[in-house]
């Protein structure tokens, strides 16, 4: 008798430590920031840059309850986490920001764990890339590189339908990524990337907008490149400064959906735990964007992963560029 009483006191006390566990991992967390002094800005004069096309290019989606994109939401109201890319269109150069998804990318899933597959790699494929420069009237070959945001799997996923194509990447995220991604997930990165002539570009610029450096890409002050470490040690963001439209901030996976850094709060930890590779440098770059879009209302900040941000980006853009 006294076994079965430890017993079913033993399975209670477990049940309401679990069950305080899976509570406490919906409450949002507190984020401490610190914030250097930003020199007094100048505003753009945006007469001064030239025209740049910016289009996204959703290839796949999944939809989850917000109390999973964001901690401290109680919402489940449904958020589309896209798969995108962004096809930017410069006097100097086309290229993409990331590279969505290609027409073969479940053949590259296939050996994943089930676990896996199920849950970061769960996704339904909607048009992969080449579908999408086919439309565009584009090949591959009219692309003068790919300028990865990180090297994440789901952000190098489009490369197989662009071989030939140069990939540019950062050399911090390069160096520090490339040892454990290459083998990661019996090598998925590394098979995924491996028919791509590599490039690596520095981050070693003067401060920018609040952000450590910055590269200038085309030197004319329109593209500007800033890291955004924590997701990955080296995660590029992207400024487009241009006279044909809205100033944008293409931040990668700073954020998967907006309200991650208004708020500021990290994805639900089962998800953020997963995908991090330096918790608190992470927050910081939550925090800089919270500061960032407070002090800036006028830019547009766009997480690959945010399909509502990127479906009203798209519909502001079709209204100013007079196509509605």
């Amino acid at each position: 008798m006294k076994f079965r009483y430890w017993l079913a006191w033993g399975g209670l006390t477990l049940g309401l430590v679990s069950a305080g566990i899976t509570i406490n991992s919906f409450r949002p967390q507190r984020f401490r920031a610190d914030y250097s002094e930003e020199e007094p800005g100048v505003a753009l004069d945006r007469a001064r840059f030239p025209i740049v096309d910016v289009t996204f290019l959703r290839c796949g989606s999944i939809t989850i309850p917000e109390c999973i994109a964001v901690r401290g939401s109680l919402s489940l109201a449904p958020r589309v986490i896209t798969h995108s890319a962004v096809l930017i269109r410069h006097p100097q150069g086309t290229f993409l920001y990331d590279s969505g998804l290609c027409t073969d990318i479940s053949l590259f899933l296939m050996d994943q764990s089930l676990f896996f597959r199920k849950t970061l790699a769960n996704f339904t494929l909607e048009r992969p890339i080449s579908e999408h420069l086919q439309d565009l009237h584009m090949a591959p070959s009219d692309l003068d590189f790919v300028l990865l945001s990180h090297m994440h799997w789901d952000h190098v996923s489009g490369l197989p339908d662009l071989q030939g194509v140069p990939v540019r990447i950062n050399r911090v995220e390069y160096v520090s990524a490339f040892p454990r991604l290459m083998e990661q997930n019996q090598g998925l990165v590394r098979r995924l990337l491996e028919k791509s002539p590599v490039e690596l570009f520095d981050c070693v610029g003067t401060p920018y907008e609040g952000f450590r450096s910055s590269l200038d890409l085309f030197g004319d002050g329109s593209i500007i490149l800033v890291p955004l470490p924590g997701h990955t040690p080296g995660q590029t963001g992207m400024f487009i400064n241009r006279s044909n439209g809205s100033r944008l901030f293409l931040i990668g996976d700073a954020a998967w959906v907006s309200d991650n850094y208004r708020r500021p709060a990290t994805m639900h930890p089962f998800i953020w735990s997963r995908v991090t590779s330096d918790d608190a440098t992470a927050r910081q770059t939550l925090s800089d964007l919270h500061h960032f879009a407070a002090r800036h209302p006028e830019v547009m900040l766009l997480a690959m992963h945010d399909g509502r941000m990127q479906e009203e980006y798209s519909r502001v853009e079709r209204i100013v560029q007079g196509r509605v």
